[in-house]
């Protein structure tokens, strides 16, 4: 029984992670579109009302996948689950190509790159090309066909960013990590989000940059850059948006991490304005594309200030000659020391 029950979660979990990449695919095609507007049209009917239905699809998808996995990590045996990890862990952590500018690159990492690239080109290729066939000139902008192309561009490299901060956080869980199920351990994982968040920062500074530049020659930047609109994008969110997002950035560089690590560390803590800002420039339609990967983070976050509540007794501190702290700590009725 336990052993079905168990083969039920992972076909389920491999299901639900499969369809949720499906769907990123398939989000920007036409076809996609038209049935997405009659289902909003029929949610709107029932309980989930307005957005309901981005929710549905695209939010609760990747929380049920994370909890099923915290459920199967801990209901699983011991040692059927560290054997099991183990043997995962090593056939998709065998070095396949070695000499990149990232480092080495295992099987699993290839492929996930590939993927994740894969969907930019595709998602970029998609929306560009349908913008190109509706392009008319834009009287209120006083823009050229040029500009006007020159603009989409900036403005699907938003998006480009957009699906990189809705993968960003996944690689920094810990109790609620997907990763976990594959055998990646957090320590291997963390170089993900740094892929991630530089992938998300470049495409952000294409999105405002372009953006801001097609505004200066149309000699409109004056009038949108400081207002906060009350309809449509907030743009004076979104430039806190990215300069916020900037700033982290830098802030994590080896140079300032290694040298200054208390910036770094609280700067990055800069994330929750960098998410609120996200969401008044973004709105609610895609904040709901990137709250699977905050809510979870935060949950997680959640969960490991609580795990660390209890004070750990310490029975002694000695500094040794060679500036060495020693440090006297019980566990499990014996003592222990560790040095630092």
């Amino acid at each position: 029984m336990g052993k079905t029950m168990f083969l039920l979660l992972r076909i389920l979990m491999i299901i639900t992670f499969s369809a949720w990449i499906v769907l990123w695919f398939l989000k920007p095609t036409n076809g996609w579109t038209r049935k997405w507007k009659e289902f909003e049209d029929n949610m709107q009917r029932i309980i989930f009302k307005y957005n309901g239905a981005d929710f549905l699809v695209f939010t609760f998808p990747i929380i049920g996948l994370a909890m099923l996995g915290l459920v199967y990590t801990n209901l699983q045996p011991k040692r059927a689950s560290r054997s099991r990890v183990r043997r995962y862990a090593a056939a998709l952590s065998n070095p396949l190509i070695i000499r990149t500018p990232l480092g080495i690159l295992s099987g699993i990492e290839a492929l996930a790159m590939c993927l994740l690239l894969t969907l930019l080109g595709w998602t970029f290729y998609c929306r560009i090309s349908n913008d190109y066939k509706k392009l008319i000139p834009a009287k209120p902008l006083k823009l050229t066909i040029w500009q006007l192309k020159f603009l989409k561009i900036a403005t699907r490299c938003g998006l480009l960013a957009e699906i990189c901060l809705a993968l960003l956080l996944f690689p920094i869980l810990r109790g609620l990590s997907i990763l976990r199920l594959l055998g990646i351990q957090f320590e291997a994982s963390v170089r993900y989000h740094i892929w991630l968040g530089t992938s998300m920062v470049f495409f952000a500074t294409l999105h405002g940059a372009g953006t801001l530049f097609v505004w200066g020659i149309s000699h409109y930047i004056q009038n949108e850059m400081r207002m906060w609109q009350k309809q449509g994008r907030i743009y004076l969110a979104g430039e806190i948006t990215l300069i916020t997002g900037l700033i982290i950035w830098m802030s994590s560089l080896p140079v300032v991490r290694r040298k200054r690590f208390y910036v770094f560390y609280y700067m990055h803590h800069l994330y929750i304005v960098f998410l609120v800002f996200f969401l008044f420039h973004a709105g609610d339609r895609h904040f709901y594309m990137v709250f699977p990967g905050a809510f979870l983070f935060g949950l997680d976050k959640l969960f490991r200030i609580i795990q660390s509540r209890p004070l750990t007794q310490i029975l002694s501190v000695r500094i040794l000659p060679s500036k060495v702290i020693e440090l006297d700590l019980p566990k499990d009725s014996s003592k222990r020391k560790l040095e630092n």
